[in-house]
């Protein structure tokens, strides 16, 4: 499913040096094998190389104002969908072209 992998991705990403490197300089490599929404792909692949660092501490102050880092907790059904689609509008609001 195309949120979850979103999640996935930015989730590993943000824990995964190498990943996150790949992401920044090869995105076809990084990205496949991954189910991604026109949107999402558009997005990951526009993101400046500091974005993470910046990602990683927006969801730490939000957590601490909203507990909004549940969005990297263990997710499964519906609430996988609603937590990226936040994740998106995040990262599209703030990164977004």
């Amino acid at each position: 499913m195309a949120k979850e992998d979103l999640t996935t991705v930015v989730n590993r990403a943000l824990t995964d040096e190498k990943f996150r490197a790949q992401l920044l300089s090869d995105p076809d490599a990084a990205l496949a094998g991954y189910t991604l929404s026109e949107e999402e792909n558009r997005v990951l692949r526009s993101l400046p190389a500091d974005a993470f660092d910046e990602l990683a501490m927006d969801l730490e102050n939000r957590q601490s104002k909203s507990g909004f880092m549940g969005l990297f907790s263990a997710m499964s059904g519906k609430d996988a969908a609603v937590d990226a689609s936040k994740l998106l509008s995040l990262l599209s609001n703030k990164y977004g072209k």
